[in-house]
């Protein structure tokens, strides 16, 4: 309790001492600007000279509808400890025009162009430029409650994590959309009880110094990357975790486009291959940005035969098996 007292005590001083320096009082009249003012401008300045807890990274690629909505919740955010590094994939709309207009609303953000359309070269070229503490990867659809970041923070202080992802809520109210939330959520909880990490690339938390000790995101995994990641860091003896509170939304536009169930049947089939070490062809069957899901796509028609073969594959593996058995329920449902 002490080690508190002298703490909270010693940085109150720091803090008087730093808004005294910034803003002096001229005898006993204070000075011309307001409290509220000194503090805007203390917060700011804080802000713009020492390093961020957050890394908050996003590839983007004709997201000009969604992004905004994005960064707009991150200008909400109780907390102003992060800075935003959005890596746009040379976008036919106006994606980077319209991130352009948040560059008052949130001081730290910068803008990349990649030379390549793939979503882990994005990331990749993100973290390079990162200087915060964590390097959270969120897609250009997500939606973040104001106090995301911050109670995130906190979780991180109670329970420090290496590599981390979160519960997802919807982005509707409807049963139907809660059910298949929740369904995700149990997904990578017993991925994780599995020793098995797994991650929606949705949103994943690294500190940044065990980034590139990782490898990175591999370019070269067409599909399920970001569980790849996590798996990699994990079995490298670096701690993971899954954070319960608090939750991101989570954009559920494929399902809306294609049908909540065929979208899992995709999923599923997707799953199955990288469970079995089958290759992805992510342009074809997983590309990534918001053009493509103007586009129809079509569902295999052998389901049924692929998760069959999959499954006694992988038969003598227990724990993959377990996953095998969970994603063919979805098949005979």
């Amino acid at each position: 309790m002490v080690g508190i007292l002298r703490y909270s005590l010693s940085h109150q001083s720091f803090h008087n001492h730093h808004q005294a320096a910034l803003f002096p009082r001229h005898g006993d009249h204070p000075s011309p600007y307001s409290t509220n003012y000194r503090t805007i401008f203390y917060n700011s300045f804080m802000t713009l000279t020492r390093k961020p807890f957050f890394s908050v990274i996003i590839p983007a690629l004709n997201e000009e509808k969604y992004l905004p909505l994005l960064l707009a919740d991150l200008a909400k955010q109780t907390t102003r400890d992060f800075e935003v590094i959005i890596i746009d994939g040379n976008s036919k709309d106006k994606t980077v025009a319209k991130a352009k207009l948040f560059k008052n609303k949130l001081p730290l953000l910068t803008i990349l162009s990649s030379p390549v359309r793939n979503v882990s070269v994005q990331r990749n070229q993100g973290a390079t430029k990162a200087t915060g503490r964590y390097l959270l990867f969120n897609d250009a659809d997500n939606r973040l409650p104001e106090y995301f970041l911050e109670g995130l923070r906190y979780q991180l202080h109670v329970k420090p994590l290496d590599l981390f992802t979160n519960w997802l809520n919807p982005d509707s109210t409807t049963a139907s959309d809660k059910a298949v939330a929740s369904y995700m959520n149990i997904m990578v909880e017993t991925a994780s009880l599995l020793n098995q990490p797994a991650a929606y690339g949705a949103l994943i938390g690294c500190r940044k110094n065990i980034f590139n000790k990782i490898g990175g995101f591999n370019r070269e995994v067409g599909f399920a990357e970001d569980t790849e990641f996590v798996n990699r860091g994990h079995h490298k003896g670096f701690t993971f975790g899954v954070i319960r509170e608090p939750r991101f939304v989570y954009s559920f536009r494929r399902f809306r486009k294609m049908g909540k169930l065929k979208m899992l049947q995709k999923y599923a089939v997707l799953n199955l291959k990288f469970l079995t070490n089958q290759k992805v062809d992510q342009k074809k069957e997983y590309p990534m940005g918001g053009g493509y899901l103007e586009e129809e796509t079509r569902i295999t028609s052998d389901l049924t035969k692929l998760i069959r073969s999959a499954f006694k594959k992988g038969a003598k593996k227990t724990k993959i098996t377990d996953r095998l058995r969970a994603l063919l329920s979805l098949e005979e449902s």
